[in-house]
């Protein structure tokens, strides 16, 4: 994860997304380079995907894969970690432990996808559950067997239809999807920030 200088016309030239929330813009980074040394980022034009298009030039970019220069150390990564809830770190923890590596790695770019955009904590339930916290408005479960994450949004099929890019499900009124690699991030977090919220 990095924080930059970048101005929103120049965040909207790497793609259209569906929101324009708050004042950090929010760009999702593959085939990513750091420079410790001189603190310099660079990664590839089609690789970046924004999420978010925020009202300033601040923006969070969010390694999707690991960068070419390893950089992201192990106590770059701990550090980021540590900043989470008890809940989100059980979650990544259990992705890490129990899906391959590029499962894993998509659980943990989407859980900071939205970290990003919303403060709260996942809350673990019966076996591999997790839902979100205060307001449960999205809902995960680990799914080791099959090596993909089942993500629940509250609100019908009919409310996600017309924005969603994946296969979508109704579940009991709710709509539920999957996520299986980091390709599925973006859109997974179009329909989470979608999802209806209690006022």
């Amino acid at each position: 994860m990095w924080s930059f200088e970048m101005p929103p016309h120049q965040v909207r030239l790497f793609g259209d997304t569906h929101h324009s929330l708050g004042a950090q813009s929010v760009l999702l980074l593959a085939r990513t380079q750091f420079d410790p040394k001189t603190k310099q980022l660079q990664f590839e034009f089609d690789g970046a995907t924004p999420i978010n298009i925020g009202t300033t030039s601040k923006v969070i970019g969010l390694a999707i894969q690991a960068p070419v220069s390893e950089s992201l150390t192990t106590a770059t990564s701990g550090s980021i970690e540590a900043s989470l809830g008890p809940g989100d770190r059980e979650f990544m923890q259990l992705a890490r432990r129990e899906l391959s590596a590029g499962t894993a790695k998509a659980a943990e770019a989407l859980l900071l996808g939205v970290r990003a955009r919303s403060a709260g904590n996942l809350k673990r339930g019966q076996s591999r559950n997790f839902s979100e916290t205060p307001d449960n408005f999205w809902y995960a479960i680990v799914q080791p067997r099959v090596d993909e994450i089942s993500i629940t949004v509250r609100g019908s099929t009919d409310h996600f239809s017309s924005i969603s890019k994946l296969e979508i499900k109704d579940d009991r009124g709710n709509t539920r999807f999957k996520v299986r690699s980091e390709d599925d991030v973006s859109p997974a977090l179009d329909l989470i920030f979608h999802a209806l919220r209690k006022r």
